[in-house]
């Protein structure tokens, strides 16, 4: 998974674009105020490929690859099932996965979170770990 950011002189904030290990876009967040025809443009000329981020580019326009590093007291915070689960385990876990897999299990947590039914306890952060949910 790569996460890229687009920032312009033209607006404030940014606009991320995030391509799976396949290099094809998983999907993309604005964090800026946009101009309507900043929107239109946007949309007409969507990055499908990593490789058409180059479309984007300009003489106002910066894209930046975020360099990703997500920590296990990121994850365990985020995770916030603190009372079941084991810490212990869960870090053990955590430290059998590649970057690339710690990444994917954090982005997963809220998505993960809004398919839990009600009624349904969410699963200890061992198991949400060694089940490797996100790749389902």
């Amino acid at each position: 998974m790569k996460i890229f950011q687009l920032t312009s002189q033209s607006f404030t904030g940014y606009i991320e674009f995030v391509f799976d290990d396949n290099t094809l876009l998983n999907s993309y967040a604005i964090h800026a105020e946009l101009s309507e025809s900043q929107q239109v443009y946007l949309l007409k000329n969507i990055p499908r490929e990593i490789i058409e981020l180059g479309k984007l580019k300009s003489s106002t326009v910066t894209i930046t690859e975020i360099d990703q590093e997500v920590t296990f007291e990121m994850f365990w915070n985020r995770y916030d099932e603190k009372i079941r689960s084991s810490k212990k385990k869960a870090l053990s876990g955590w430290n059998k996965m590649s970057k690339a897999n710690q990444v994917r299990a954090f982005r997963f947590i809220s998505k993960y979170e809004s398919n839990i039914l009600p009624g349904t306890a969410k699963k200890y952060a061992e198991t949400y770990l060694n089940a490797e949910l996100w790749a389902n």
